[in-house]
């Protein structure tokens, strides 16, 4: 049975979507014992029809210096050191390896002139961060952080603190984080003055210390600022939910996820210890798959109106909590998985057979799947991160 690493490895290289392009599309819409997890990818994985930007681009690599010029031949030792360097419009990209560094990213870019950093494979470069709060750190704005594997940080695997940042096609695994005041996540993005973060195409999982049992302070992906778009991730084996929303979220777009066999809940969407005043609220919740939680999509604390459309949400202890909405076009069916596992390693694939293909909402759905392929190969969109082929 194929993985989802090996999955990844089959995807196309023949067309190309421009990184600008989808980010202007997907921020339109803002307007018990551990397991060890997935193999190791393959070095041929690909981000199929998704390009990075071809800008002026720079390289980081195993055996490089950062005395060098930063060209592929002659490339930078250190992504935080690489990453200072750079301006609006430039690319970094990083080759095959791991880096045992917590990445610091302190530049900014622009609404037309982003920077990407990027591993130059999907999940080849690898960030190993213990005994570090932060596997990757970005406390600029409009920066795109693409295809890292990152491990072993104590907080979060990767954090965002400005506005605009896209958080793309990653791999984000085993974070350590505390069941403390703290708590930490696989993807935070918890400041409450940024807006409009990218989250897409994330797989995330072994977030805490599962044996540890829940809580509520550690989650898969935690959205703590307004706006922002949550689409085509995998989330799984985290303390808390796979996807929460609290502090100032309002208004965010989350699309479809797959949230499965987590401590908590599967998707949550609320507001509390929040200095904006906001209420959760304008949420759209779509065409998300959500299996095998004690909760399974929730509203918690300080909610308003929110759309829950199109969701499948099966064998959760509570398959819904909401407290201010409803929720319509709602399957509560087995989605017929190729391989259902709840330890990570089944194949989550939609069968011929499933029930949720061809169910989903086209409002603010993503033009590609967690396969970097293209959706809407049916008469509508399929539930879940992958499109049936």
């Amino acid at each position: 049975m194929r993985t989802l690493l090996e999955l990844i490895g089959k995807t196309a290289r023949s067309s190309q979507v421009w990184l600008s392009s989808l980010l202007l599309t997907v921020c339109a819409a803002c307007i018990a014992g551990t397991q060890s997890g997935p193999a190791f990818p393959n070095p041929d994985i690909s981000y199929g029809l998704f390009s990075l930007s071809q800008g002026p681009t720079f390289y980081v690599g195993p055996g490089g210096s950062n005395a060098n010029d930063g060209s592929r031949e002659r490339p930078w030792a250190t992504i935080t050191f690489a990453a200072a360097r750079l301006k609006p419009g430039q690319v970094l990209r990083v080759l095959p390896g791991t880096y045992n560094e917590s990445v610091s990213v302190s530049v900014s870019g622009t609404a037309s002139q982003r920077i990407v950093i990027a591993s130059d494979t999907r999940w080849a470069a690898k960030i190993n961060a213990p005994g570090t709060l932060f596997g990757i750190d970005v406390r600029g704005s409009y920066v795109d952080i693409i295809g890292f594997e990152v491990t072993g940080a104590t907080n979060s695997g990767i954090i965002s603190w400005g506005s605009h940042n896209g958080i793309l096609f990653n791999y984000i695994h085993h974070i350590r984080a505390q069941c403390d005041t703290n708590g930490g996540a696989g993807i935070n993005t918890s400041y409450p003055d940024a807006t409009g973060v990218a989250i897409m195409g994330n797989l995330v999982h072994d977030i805490g210390e599962i044996g540890a049992g829940p809580c509520t302070r550690i989650h898969g992906i935690y959205q703590g600022s307004p706006g922002g778009v949550i689409q085509n991730n995998i989330l799984y084996r985290t303390r808390g939910f796979g996807i929460t929303n609290w502090q100032a979220a309002t208004a965010v777009t989350i699309t479809n996820n797959l949230s499965f066999a987590n401590l908590y809940g599967g998707i949550s969407v609320g507001s509390g210890d929040n200095t904006r005043g906001n209420i959760a609220q304008n949420f759209l919740v779509a065409n998300n798959i959500v299996v095998g939680n004690p909760r399974g999509i929730s509203e918690e604390n300080n909610t308003g109106q929110n759309r829950f459309l199109n969701n499948l949400v099966w064998n959760n202890t509570t398959n819904w909590r909401l407290l201010t909405s409803t929720h319509q076009g709602s399957l509560s069916l087995d989605p017929g998985f190729v391989n259902y596992k709840p330890d990570g390693s089944g194949d989550y694939r939609l069968s011929k057979n499933s029930p949720a293909i061809d169910q989903g909402i086209s409002e603010a759905a993503p033009k590609i799947d967690f396969l970097g392929q293209k959706r809407l190969l049916g008469a509508a969109l399929d539930l879940g991160p992958f499109e049936v082929r």
